[in-house]
């Protein structure tokens, strides 16, 4: 306990000071403060995002018409770009604004006074922006996960500096996602069982224990390759000439149902954001930490690698394909009925509502796409079903997570972002998502083929990757509108109180910003989900 926390006195003691700022690089490399960590995980995160939205929008650009545009200079360049993008959206994108968001919010949730390892989470952040940065660079250097016209010896190079970059950032995910689920686990305040921890740090216990199990089969994936490449013996992809195989060994992991696990923690931000919305407890809590439960079970997918012995025709792909979709449902029912048995918000609904119910239904969608997917006759692997997939469950993910952000701005950035701006990202993410997504799922229809620039030899498939590629348009302006409001609030920052939207959970109990140690005095015993409406007078949905 000593090594993750500080004792109760001393919080009270460091608590009474204001939050040093950290400023200077010497200051980000050493901090401990979970709140400082947690924001170079958004802050990247969000320079990523505006970069491979970008990226998303030259690709789909260059779906279009193959012969007549070349965006990236060849086929093999396209393939390069088209692969970073998906891992991209992922790996540095998707994943770490939840590891970043969680970093600050999950310890104030559970009552702690910092993250536990806070000097592993530190290394964790860092080691996610150099793995990125070394990611991108190499693929920019000719590297990429494989090549569509062979291997040359000059790209092997760069493609091991791709792989490592990769690894990197799988490692500090492994090691970010460690932090906050011991967190959780072990140093949450007194009276808090683990069936009244708030659903945003349940669902990233969750979520952060399918990563765990699932990222280092991908690591054992990188380090095959990476012997591979390096001259061993061909053991899996086969020497001298690997190509498409490279990427086809690490492509489960964007595949359902793996893929899912980066969406589940939309499910805890939703339920830790409707309740306050809505002004009431949210209904059965319990049966939400179940149900956030089995989504994290059904996206565990380390053993569904079609590369070494396809899986997908068994009866057990097929039954995670179509069950997935149960849990995502049933949590958008269950938030639904706690915004109808609540007071419905008057006006213009808050920009965090919309984003969090917006990244339900692109869950859903994703889930229900997945569960077409796998029905065989459908025949809709390989096409751009796959990309569907893939985009739904992304911008559900980062819609989910910038809903989350908004909702929490005043303890993860000291002030409050713009309401109308961001309802206006919001709604155009939401738009731009389910054209980007569902219109690539429609193409499938037709067989329009995912990897190779073809034409789809149909007029419906054409059309829908014109929608696409506007759906990729729409999620870019979504970004610029988010970051652009962001970036406002740093330029022109306006009043926030402690708390401006009448929170259940324990980190509206701390001041605006918190300061360090977070509470000037230890909280009172936890008596249900939702401890700030237990010292409500009259509110009786309490434990005794």
């Amino acid at each position: 306990m000593t090594m993750t926390e500080a004792p109760p006195s001393e919080a009270a003691e460091s608590s009474a000071a204001p939050l040093p700022a950290v400023g200077g690089l010497y200051d980000w490399l050493t901090t401990s403060d979970h709140k400082a960590i947690g924001r170079i995980w958004l802050r990247f995160g969000a320079l990523s995002l505006l970069f491979f939205s970008v990226i998303g929008v030259l690709v789909s650009f260059e779906r279009l018409d193959a012969d007549a545009i070349d965006v990236f200079g060849g086929v093999n360049s396209y393939f390069q770009m088209w692969s970073l993008y998906r891992f991209g959206i992922v790996l540095m994108v998707a994943i770490p604004l939840f590891v970043g968001l969680a970093t600050i919010i999950a310890p104030m949730q559970v009552g702690s006074t910092n993250i536990a390892f806070p000097r592993a989470a530190l290394a964790a952040a860092w080691g996610y922006v150099l793995g990125s940065l070394i990611t991108v660079i190499s693929v920019l250097a000719g590297g990429g996960w494989g090549a569509l016209d062979g291997v040359s010896g000059d790209e092997a190079d760069a493609i091991r500096l791709t792989l490592l970059g990769t690894g990197m950032v799988m490692v500090s995910i492994i090691l970010g996602t460690i932090c906050i689920v011991t967190t959780v686990v072990s140093l949450r305040t007194s009276g808090m069982g683990l069936t009244k921890v708030p659903l945003f740090a349940w669902s990233m216990l969750v979520a952060g224990s399918v990563w765990v199990l699932t990222l280092p089969v991908a690591i054992a994936n990188i380090a095959v390759l990476y012997i591979d490449l390096s001259g061993g013996a061909g053991l899996f992809v086969g020497a001298p000439n690997p190509s498409f195989d490279l990427y086809a060994q690490l492509a489960w992991i964007l595949d359902q149902p793996a893929v899912y696990a980066a969406a589940v923690p939309v499910l805890g931000i939703a339920g830790s954001v409707i309740p306050v919305v809505a002004k009431g407890r949210q209904v059965s809590h319990e049966a939400m930490m179940i149900l956030l439960g089995l989504a994290g079970l059904l996206a565990i997918g380390g053993w569904s690698q079609p590369f070494f012995g396809d899986e997908r025709d068994t009866l057990v792909y097929i039954a995670f394909g179509v069950a997935a979709m149960v849990p995502v449902l049933a949590s958008l029912g269950g938030n639904s009925a706690t915004l109808v048995s609540g007071e419905a918000p008057v006006g213009i609904p808050p920009a965090h509502m919309i984003g969090v119910l917006g990244s339900m239904l692109l869950f859903l969608a994703a889930t229900a796409a997945g569960a077409l997917r796998v029905i065989d006759p459908l025949d809709l692997i390989g096409t751009t079903a796959d990309t569907g997939v893939l985009n739904l469950v992304a911008v559900a993910a980062i819609l989910g997570s910038l809903g989350g952000w908004w909702f929490w701005a005043p303890k993860t950035d000291g002030r409050l972002f713009s309401g109308i701006q961001g309802l206006g990202a919001m709604i155009l993410l939401l738009l731009g998502g389910v054209l980007l997504g569902a219109t690539d799922v429609i193409a499938g229809f037709v067989d329009t083929p995912d990897v190779l620039l073809a034409s789809a030899d149909d007029s419906l498939g054409d059309a829908m990757i014109v929608l696409s590629m506007i759906g990729s348009i729409v999620v870019l302006l979504g970004v610029l509108g988010a970051l652009g409001a962001i970036t406002l609030a740093y330029v022109k920052p306006g009043e926030a109180g402690d708390d401006p939207w009448g929170g259940h959970t324990l980190e509206w109990a701390t001041a605006t910003p918190p300061p360090a140690g977070n509470f000037a005095e230890p909280p009172a015993r936890v008596r249900s989900e939702a401890p700030l409406l237990d010292e409500t007078p009259g509110d009786e949905g309490g434990e005794s």
